[in-house]
């Protein structure tokens, strides 16, 4: 065999290695989307990246960045896109919309409708509809459509009973009307959405005039760009090293809170405890946002812990409430008495209302662990805001378009 006929073959083997990794950890459960990845020659819409980087990637390539070295357009990592196929539920036949226009995600897509089905894929900008026609016509995905459009307005020639499927592959702030509205009777939304300073990629299904989750995965993708664009806003409580993320226009006094985390910090721990892999955190995160208001994530830097202005927070941040001049949020500790592997969560807090809002946020965190620490994960309905609203007393999540509440 020669070396020409080894190259070539090369990205099969790295696909099929690809796809009993995805497999082996879960992302993959359905024959149907299993059959779709090893169909798609993933390396075609990545051509500039080697098919080693392109089949074994753990997170998102980039495709694009704008002026300001911020990236703009990605292809999702393997894992992502399995799992997103898998939360759609996509079968032979159905209209699908795609927002956002990777192409290697499309042609997946193709592979699933078959060619009684439909896929129409849209991004607002030309230079990634260009990219994403040339990359499926050359990988033999001709028949999917690509439109430069504002995926977050409705599509002039949506099919009249709606799309089967929608699924946005770039990180929303909102439920735009366009997908609720052509949407089918029977359809399911997949959407990255960010809310309360988290990105969980939703698969909704709808409940009557309402939308209503049955997964939430952990991620992370590149902001939608157009008229629904919209940034969180950051209060700095220490310059660059500790920041406040919040979203959803809360308010939030940023010299009140600066001056309340530069003065004493109280702790109040709660006696509710974790393992070594931390996973119950992400549910805990997402419950918390739908039971304390205002809510949002603080978020440090390494350097920020080992100068002793935060306690131990992760990485990707720490739940967080507050007031005008006070703030708290959750932190872990080695838990006291136990094998070096368990974690006690507790509260800092500061400010003049410092207890008393460490005592609340506290309290939520007991009340997960009693009554939804075993129970499956967070459920997020969506309301129009121009429609039936949630029960009186509910702490909402209020979007341009929708009210999200979390239970």
């Amino acid at each position: 065999m020669t070396e020409t006929s080894v190259s070539l073959e090369a990205p099969d083997v790295l696909r099929e290695r690809m796809v009993e990794e995805l497999r082996e950890r879960g992302a993959l459960t359905s024959s149907a989307v299993e059959a779709a990845f090893r169909k798609v020659p993933r390396h075609q819409f990545l051509p500039e990246v080697s098919p080693a980087e392109v089949y074994g990637a753990p997170e998102a390539l980039f495709t694009k960045h704008n002026e300001r070295g911020k990236p703009v357009s990605s292809v999702s990592a393997p894992w992502l896109h399995a799992r997103m196929l898998e939360a759609a539920q996509v079968t032979p036949g159905m209209r699908v919309l795609e927002i956002g226009s990777g192409g290697c995600h499309a042609a997946l897509l193709a592979e699933l409708v078959g060619e009684q089905g439909s896929v129409t894929t849209v991004d607002i900008d030309p230079d990634i509809t260009a990219r994403a026609r040339e990359r499926l016509a050359e990988a033999g995905y001709g028949q999917v459509r690509v439109r430069e459009a504002d995926g977050a307005q409705p599509l002039q020639d949506a099919p009249a009973e709606g799309f089967d499927r929608i699924i946005v592959t770039v990180g929303a702030n909102d439920l735009s009307p366009a997908w609720m509205d052509q949407l089918a009777p029977e359809g399911r939304l997949v959407v990255p959405l960010r809310f309360r300073g988290l990105s969980r990629t939703i698969a909704f299904a709808r409940e009557g005039d309402l939308l209503r989750s049955d997964t939430l995965i952990v991620s992370g993708f590149v902001a939608m760009q157009g008229d629904s664009a919209h940034a969180p806003r950051a209060v700095r409580l220490a310059g660059p090293d500790v920041r406040l993320v919040v979203d959803e226009n809360q308010p939030a006094d940023d010299d009140a809170l600066t001056e309340a985390f530069a003065g004493p910090r109280h702790e109040q721990w709660t006696g509710v405890e974790l393992g070594p892999s931390g996973g119950l955190l992400p549910r805990l995160d997402v419950w918390l946002a739908g039971a304390v208001a205002p809510y949002g994530r603080l978020r440090a830097t390494p350097e920020a812990a080992e100068r002793g202005l935060v306690g131990w927070v992760l990485d990707r941040g720490a739940p967080a409430a507050w007031s005008h001049n006070s703030l708290a949020y959750v932190a872990l500790r080695r838990a006291p008495h136990a094998p070096q592997e368990r974690f006690e969560l507790g509260v800092i807090a500061h400010g003049p209302e410092r207890e008393r809002l460490a005592a609340r946020l506290a309290d939520a965190v007991g009340h997960f662990d009693r009554v939804a620490r075993g129970a499956a994960e967070p459920v997020v309905r969506a309301y129009r805001r121009d429609g039936r609203g949630p029960g009186p007393g509910q702490v909402t999540v209020d979007k341009p378009s929708v009210r999200l509440v979390i239970t």
